[in-house]
Formats: structure tokens, C-alpha cells, sequence
């Protein structure tokens, strides 16, 4: 039986040739998972990933319970550490937890009306600029990272530390799903106009109500376009089923 290639050798990762360190590993690990380079399912082998990084193997026992923690990585038994799964579950699960932190963070502006600061509102600004300009772009990876960008600096601008850094870790997850996907925003103009510019607009006015609709109706439709698609994708495999 010919041996299968293994799985680190479909990505290239960075070695450290100083100090050993965990979160380098990390970082590289992470890249490599949201990039698809480790598909979902594949073994992380340590010795493979000690070799290429070359670090020993505590960092990288230490990177794979970090990314265990971030919803990257599972630590099942007798098998170690293996690529996460993309499932309706966790897609549901990290859009719920990103829709109530920014809830939050939107609660405190209208508790402090001193918030957001000038400067991130001018950010803020410039960001929903882009976004109507990149919408008529035919890349449409601008567009993500502009609205990524967008959120992470309203739920910062709260200035609740715990919230800012739950979501930014969430914000990887989300890479994770377009990249595994492969989703295409078929409306992002009208999205810019409805999700970003309008939501500014009810921050700056701090119309809590509204900005809080156009927050979770933002979110409910990323995960309704996520639905859609994987059930697309199950669709065929059902038909092959029922046709054996």
C-alpha cells in the first residue's frame, strides 16, 4: 500500500532557527489552517511540525492546545491533534458569540456618548469610504478584509479589552470559512450601503436601536449565506446516496 504524502508538506512553514517559542508556532500553524493549506481532518503530527518549524516538541504541544482553545484544532485520543472540522454548528456557534460581543460594544457607546474617540470615528469613516469603492472592485478579499476591519475597530472603540480580544480570535475562525468555502458576496454594494454605512451613521447619531438591528441583521444574513451554501454542497452527496 503506497504511503500517503503527509499533510505538512502542502504547506510551507517558516522555521524559527533562535529561541524556541509557542506562539510562533502558533502563528504559523494558524496561517496555514485559515489558508487551507491543513485541511480540515489532517493530523498535525508533532514530529513533522517540529522538523519544519525546528523547535522541539513542547512549543508545539503549547501551539496546538493554544489553537485547541481558538477552535482551530481538536485534541482527540489516540489520534493527538487534527484540523478542525467546518460544520453548520460552529459556524452558528462563532457568528453568535461575534453578534453578542458587538452587541456590547454598542451598548457602551450609547452608555458613554464620548465614544467612539474623533480619531476612530474619522477610521470608521474612511473604512465605509472603501467599502463602497472596493464593492465595484471584482476581488472581492479587499472587501472582507475592509469589513473585518470595520467591525474590529467598533467593538475596540467600546474600549472593553475582553471583548476586543474575543472577537479579534474569532475573526480567524472567520477567515477560515470564506477561505474553506470559497463564498462569493454577490451583493456587496447594497451590503456596504445597508451594513456599513448605515450602521456608522446610527453610531454617529447613537441611535442604540437602530445600530443594534443593523448589527444582528448583518450577522444573521453572514450565517444565512453560510447555511445556504453548505446545504448546496450536501445536496449532491444526499442525491449520490440515494441513487446507490
Amino acid at each position: 500500500m503506497p504511503i500517503k504524502k503527509d499533510v505538512v508538506s502542502r504547506a510551507q512553514l517558516v522555521p524559527m532557527n533562535n529561541i524556541a517559542s509557542s506562539e510562533h508556532a502558533a502563528d504559523q500553524i494558524r496561517a496555514a489552517i485559515i489558508k487551507g493549506l491543513f485541511r480540515p481532518g489532517d493530523r498535525l503530527i508533532e514530529k513533522n511540525l517540529t522538523d519544519q518549524l525546528n523547535i522541539s516538541r513542547h512549543p508545539i504541544r503549547e501551539a496546538l492546545r493554544r489553537l485547541s482553545q481558538e477552535g482551530l484544532v481538536e485534541m482527540r485520543p489516540n489520534r493527538g491533534a487534527v484540523v478542525a472540522k467546518l460544520d453548520p454548528a460552529s459556524i452558528l456557534e462563532v457568528y453568535a458569540i461575534r453578534s453578542a460581543l458587538g452587541e456590547l460594544a454598542l451598548k457602551a457607546f450609547h452608555d458613554n456618548p464620548a465614544l467612539p474617540s474623533h480619531d476612530e470615528i474619522k477610521a470608521l469613516e474612511k473604512m465605509a469610504t472603501s467599502a463602497l469603492k472596493l464593492a465595484r472592485q471584482d476581488n472581492q478579499q479587499a472587501t472582507i478584509q475592509n469589513d473585518l476591519e470595520f467591525q474590529e475597530t467598533i467593538v475596540i472603540a467600546s474600549g472593553l479589552e475582553r471583548c476586543a480580544r474575543y472577537f479579534a480570535e474569532t475573526t480567524v475562525e472567520v477567515q477560515r470559512f470564506n477561505n474553506l468555502t470559497g463564498i462569493v458576496y454577490t451583493e456587496r454594494e447594497a451590503d456596504a450601503q445597508n451594513y456599513v454605512v448605515a450602521l456608522l451613521e446610527a453610531i454617529k447619531a447613537h441611535d442604540i436601536d437602530k445600530a443594534l438591528a443593523i448589527w444582528k441583521d448583518k450577522f444573521a444574513k453572514a450565517v444565512a449565506r453560510y447555511m445556504a451554501l453548505l446545504e448546496k454542497e450536501q445536496k449532491p452527496a444526499k442525491s449520490i446516496k440515494k441513487a446507490k
